[in-house]
């Protein structure tokens, strides 16, 4: 089994390794300063996770990333979820003949629902699926510019899916539920509804707009919900709020570098 090493055992770096452990396909090994558990296999230093390892995972805060691959002197398979460190600045300063990718997983990843964007040099694509299959859909990007876009998308769009959770759940407890009730109502509409769309579009690439016809009759409840939807441009603030995330994303590429 080919070795892997895992530095930073944060909200990512923890499922990623318990997922690559679960698989038994690689001998892992992990590096955290701030965790002590008998129940992971910790190396003492980073040094020594990099001599012994032939595939490396940053997940670390990406101020770190820099250093952390100027100590890796043999050529190496490097891979990185930092954000806004570009494939570029991680060739400047790891070893000339290391094969390099960058990841932008979010945070379904944690339980095995995750949505994964990846670019870098493809030859290293085939050990990227065989790591992170099992923990989400898999996108291969055409560019790395890419990266920041999906990072909008789906790195960010956790939170706004949660807060249009909450929204919902709001709506119900100002309509008469409790909030309990409502949030659990709220969050098995959406499971149900998401999971509904992708059965349809996967079998007939139907369109978001005309399963919603299906749920709008004449008169009735929903097209006055959506009349109210239209009226505050909630639709447009649901668009923009991905892209000013994108923008964002540019601009903490261009600080980090």
């Amino acid at each position: 089994m080919k070795k892997i090493g895992i530095i930073g055992l944060g909200n990512m770096g923890l499922p990623i390794y318990n997922a690559i452990v679960k698989s038994n396909q690689y001998e892992v090994f992990a590096f955290d300063p701030n965790i002590n558990s008998q129940d992971l296999k910790l190396n003492s230093s980073i040094e020594s996770l990099i001599e012994n390892s032939e595939i490396i995972l940053l997940s670390v805060k990406p101020d770190k990333i820099l250093s952390i691959v100027q100590k890796i002197k043999t050529p190496k398979i490097i891979l990185s979820i930092a954000a806004g460190i570009s494939l570029e600045s991680i060739r400047a300063n790891s070893h000339p003949n290391s094969k390099l990718v960058r990841l932008m997983p979010n945070l379904p990843l944690q339980i095995g629902e995750g949505c994964i964007a990846y670019f870098g040099d493809i030859s290293v694509y085939t050990e990227v699926k065989k790591i992170f299959s099992s923990q989400g859909l898999l996108y291969e990007l055409g560019s790395e510019e890419l990266i920041d876009s999906f990072t909008a998308l789906a790195g960010s769009g956790p939170a706004f899916v949660f807060s249009f959770a909450q929204a919902l759940a709001e709506g119900g407890v100002k309509s008469g539920l409790s909030y309990a009730d409502s949030l659990a109502i709220a969050i098995q509409t959406i499971k149900g509804s998401i999971q509904y769309l992708e059965s349809e579009y996967k079998k007939n690439k139907t369109h978001p707009m005309e399963l919603r016809n299906r749920v709008t009759s004449a008169g009735g409840t929903t097209i006055f919900g959506l009349s109210e939807w239209e009226k505050n441009a909630t639709g447009y603030s649901i668009s923009e709020t991905v892209y000013q995330a994108k923008l964002r994303a540019s601009e903490l590429k261009k600080i980090s570098e």
